[in-house]
């Protein structure tokens, strides 16, 4: 959890999966705090995390036309392996972004 006058910013949510891998379920930052660093205060404490657990990879999915998501994750190391065809429920295709640890 993010916080900024000790209200909440934002959140990350992250599960661990068998083979070591960490998978982000959903993170988000309510829109007037983006650009302040809580997404990658929240970024780093997940990975952080999956580090202390021993995991190996990071994976999570984002909208293929969600370009600030996309760009986000890039600066950080993940990188797009897969495109998933109607994943949300709008029928939007998600990419996968993969980061090794």
């Amino acid at each position: 959890m993010a916080l900024a006058d000790k209200k909440i910013v934002g959140f990350v949510v992250m599960g661990r999966e068998p083979q070591r891998v960490g998978h982000v379920v959903t993170i988000d930052v309510v829109a007037d705090s983006r650009g302040a660093g809580a997404g990658t205060a929240l970024m780093l404490a997940a990975e952080g995390w999956a580090r202390g657990q021993g995991l190996v990879l990071i994976y999570l999915e984002t909208a293929e036309d969600n370009r600030v998501a996309q760009m986000f994750y890039s600066v950080r190391g993940y990188g797009k392996v897969e495109e998933i065809p109607n994943y949300y429920s709008n029928g939007q295709t998600a990419w996968v972004m993969v980061k090794w640890l």
